[in-house]
C-alpha cells in the first residue's frame, strides 16, 4: 500500500500496528526496535546512517519499508522529517526550532518546500472544516452589535488582516493585538449583543482563557481559530474553525487561518446591504484624497 499526500501525517501512528501484525525476521526485528525507538530522528538519517547504526544491510531496511507500505527511503525520510516538523512547531520555543529545523531544511529546494508545505495544511483544513461553520461565523459578525478581535504576537498578522478588510464592511469593529491589561480594558463593557473572534495557536497566551471567559460571562458570541478541537481553548467557542499551521522554519505558518479569514470576509461582504457599500465607498474616498495605499 502507497500513502498518498493525505495519509502522510498519520503515517507513523500506524506503523507499530502494522509491525505488530507482521511475523520478522531476526533482521527485521532489529530495524524495526531502531524505527520505534529512534523515530524523533529519522528525518535526518539516511539509509546508510540506519545500516551503520542497525549493522544491516540498506536493501534490508529498504525492503524492510515496502513491507510497511512504503515506496521506498526517501519516501519514509520525507513524512519523518515532515512528523518532526509538527513535534517541533506545536512543542518548542523559537529558538529552539531554528536549531533544529536547519539541520534538515533544504536550502536548494526552500520555496518548493515552503509551498508543499503550506499545500498539506491548505489540504489538511480543507478536509476538516464544515461550510456551514464558515457561514456561521459571517453571520454572526454582521448580526453582531460589536466585533472583537483578538491575536498576539506572530498571530497578530490574522487580526490585523481581519480588521482591516471587515471595517470595510461592518460597523463596530476593534482589533487588539497586545497582550496586556488593554486587550480586557478594551473589552470590559462586552455585551450578550457582541462577539469576539480569537485567533491562537500553541503556544497559547495565558491571556486569551481571560478574554473569553469575559467574553462567555456577558453572553457574547465566541469565534475561535486555533490548531486543532483538543486544543484548550476550544470549550469557550460557540463557532470552532481549526487551522493547520505546520511551517518548515521556526515559527508558525499562517496561510491556511488568512485563507480561512478570506473565505469569512468573502461571504461577510456578498450579504446584501446597501450600507456596506456606502461604507466601503466612503472609506476608499478618504484614503484615496490622502493617498493611503
Amino acid at each position: 500500500m502507497k500513502y498518498n499526500a493525505r495519509e502522510r501525517c498519520g503515517a507513523m501512528e500506524s506503523i507499530a500496528k502494522k509491525i505488530q501484525g507482521l511475523t520478522l525476521s531476526k533482521t527485521e526485528k532489529k530495524i524495526a526496535d531502531y524505527i520505534l525507538e529512534n523515530e524523533d530522528v529519522l528525518g535526518i538519517k539516511t539509509a546508510t546512517d540506519l545500516a551503520l547504526e542497525i549493522g544491516v544491510s540498506d536493501t534490508s531496511i529498504i525492503r524492510f519499508l515496502r513491507t510497511l507500505g512504503f515506496s521506498g527511503y526517501g519516501e519514509f525520510k520525507r513524512i519523518m522529517s515532515k512528523r518532526m516538523l509538527q513535534q517541533y512547531n506545536t512543542s518548542m520555543l523559537s529558538s529552539e526550532k531554528y536549531i533544529k529545523t536547519r539541520e534538515f531544511v533544504d536550502k536548494k529546494n526552500v520555496l518548493v518546500d515552503v509551498v508543499k508545505c503550506a499545500v498539506d495544511n491548505m489540504e489538511l483544513t480543507v478536509q476538516n472544516t464544515s461550510i456551514d461553520t464558515i457561514r456561521g461565523i459571517a453571520d454572526c459578525l454582521i448580526k453582531s452589535k460589536r466585533k472583537y478581535i483578538f491575536a498576539f504576537r506572530g498571530t497578530a498578522c490574522c487580526a490585523d488582516y481581519m480588521y482591516r478588510k471587515l471595517i470595510y464592511f461592518l460597523p463596530d469593529v476593534f482589533c487588539c493585538e497586545s497582550a496586556d491589561s488593554s486587550a480586557l480594558e478594551r473589552m470590559v463593557d462586552i455585551t450578550a449583543g457582541d462577539c469576539v473572534l480569537l485567533y491562537s495557536f500553541p503556544r497559547y497566551s495565558e491571556i486569551n482563557y481571560s478574554i473569553l471567559e469575559l467574553a462567555k460571562e456577558h453572553g457574547a458570541k465566541v469565534i475561535v481559530v486555533t490548531d486543532k478541537v483538543t486544543s484548550p481553548l476550544a470549550v469557550y467557542a460557540d463557532y470552532l474553525l481549526t487551522a493547520a499551521i505546520n511551517g518548515l522554519g521556526f515559527t508558525n505558518s499562517y496561510v491556511v487561518p488568512m485563507c480561512l479569514s478570506e473565505a469569512i470576509l468573502l461571504l461577510v461582504s456578498k450579504h446584501g446591504s446597501k450600507n456596506k457599500n456606502n461604507r466601503a465607498t466612503k472609506i476608499d474616498e478618504y484614503l484615496d484624497k490622502h493617498s493611503l495605499y
